[in-house]
């Protein structure tokens, strides 16, 4: 699986995931700083990567599109670094891959997660 980390995230996240196996890459290396996020969207479903966030924004973008890719996961923390949600993100890769390759929309917490299929209806 891979992951593009958006630029409202540490770039911690790219290490933390790397080492569990995942292929990352943070906005900031694949594009400038203050992109729109449809040009996230656009770049993540050209190379078939899932978007890491905490901006809500992309649920509305989501919507509109009626698209089936590309997966977000939104993390809503108010601390959102590996060490705090991290294992949290680890379960939802592991737990739901066929979802999360097929298309879906994750709201994340600590404690619970949520899973929309795509397209957002």
């Amino acid at each position: 699986m891979r992951l593009t980390i958006d630029e409202n995230l540490p770039p911690s996240w790219c290490e933390f995931l790397t080492q569990e196996g995942y292929e990352t890459h943070h906005w900031k290396d694949l594009g400038s700083c203050g992109d729109p996020d449809d040009l996230i969207l656009d770049y993540a479903q050209a190379h078939q990567t899932i978007i890491l966030t905490q901006d809500l924004d992309f649920t509305r973008l989501l919507a509109l599109r009626g698209s089936g890719l590309p997966t977000v996961i939104q993390l809503r923390n108010d601390c959102p670094i590996p060490s705090i949600i991290g294992s949290a993100v680890l379960q939802v890769l592991s737990a739901h891959k066929v979802a999360l390759e097929s298309g879906a929309l994750v709201s994340l917490e600590l404690d619970r997660h949520r899973i929309r299929l795509l397209p957002l209806r």
